[in-house]
């Protein structure tokens, strides 16, 4: 059985760069928006119903649709499409994976899922609502000021996810203070659970 970790926070706040870090120190990561996109572009009975429900399968398109206070219902309508199609493939990544020490799954939205009761220990990335903006503006350039509100305002307060939280990265200064950060929490995990894991990194060690 794993030590399952649940990795989260807000839009742009550096989850996927966290979770590469846990792959350098050869720890397997599973990123669930990667398997939304995966589920989007192949999964013929999904896009059907997204079809039926908002007129595309495309998520740009969708985002129109569900991102705003005045959509929160198309948004639920959204999730139960998706989110039992990536439980499944989450569920047999797991299986398939049980003898790892560690396993990470990367979920934006794990509190808004109720998903807490997956993981035997959860993080969560942080940032400067300055970087965070940035970022989006960078990473989306298409969207206007008022679609980057609605996107982080879509999400639970970053402060009701740290206080949720077992750990919490501070991802507001550089990438070797982020690996550092992530060092510390595995070796806090490994002392603590008295897991055998040696820590593997070309960066670090």
């Amino acid at each position: 059985m794993s030590f399952l970790i649940g990795l989260t926070g807000n839009i742009a706040c550096g989850k996927s760069t966290v979770g590469k870090i846990f792959e350098k120190f050869a720890i397997k990561v599973l990123d669930s928006d990667e398997v939304v996109h995966r589920v989007y572009a192949q999964d013929k009975d999904v896009q059907e119903a997204l079809i039926h429900e908002f007129g595309s399968c495309e998520r740009q398109d969708i985002a129109l649709q569900v991102f705003g206070k005045d959509k929160i219902d198309k948004r639920k309508i959204l999730e139960s499409i998706i989110h039992p199609k990536v439980g499944t493939i989450f569920r047999a990544w797991v299986k398939m994976n049980q003898d790892e020490v560690f396993l990470v799954n990367l979920v934006p939205l794990l509190f808004e899922a109720q998903l807490e009761y997956r993981y035997s220990t959860i993080i969560t990335v942080k940032t400067t609502k300055d970087k965070q903006i940035a970022r989006l503006k960078i990473r989306n350039p298409e969207l206007s000021e008022q679609q980057i509100q609605e996107r982080i305002d879509s999400q639970m307060d970053i402060k009701e996810k740290l206080r949720k939280s077992d750990f919490i990265i501070d991802n507001s200064s550089n990438l070797d203070d982020l690996e550092i950060q992530v060092e510390e929490i595995l070796e806090q995990i490994i002392s603590r659970e008295k897991l055998n894991f040696q820590i593997k990194s070309q960066i670090i060690l």
